[in-house]
């Protein structure tokens, strides 16, 4: 497994260590986390906005609709 090296102050460590701790993970899975939610957020805007333009455009058709279309019923 790779590491990484992020530098803190030392106020900025303490507010992380006792958040991980106060949320029962550990400050590596706790950082490990939020980095991946991060990228996955900036990964999904592009996504939501181009959902929204279509919602916006009215170019759906029921969900239900959709499960014949595919077959799935």
């Amino acid at each position: 497994m790779a590491r990484i090296t992020v530098r803190v102050s030392e106020e900025e460590a303490k507010l992380i260590r006792q958040y991980a701790e106060r949320t029962g993970t550990t400050v590596s899975l706790f950082i490990r986390r939020a980095l991946m939610d991060q990228i996955g957020n900036e990964y999904a805007r592009p996504l939501l906005s181009q959902y929204l333009e279509t919602a916006g455009r009215g170019n759906f058709i029921p969900y239900e609709e959709a499960r014949k279309d595919w077959e799935l019923d």
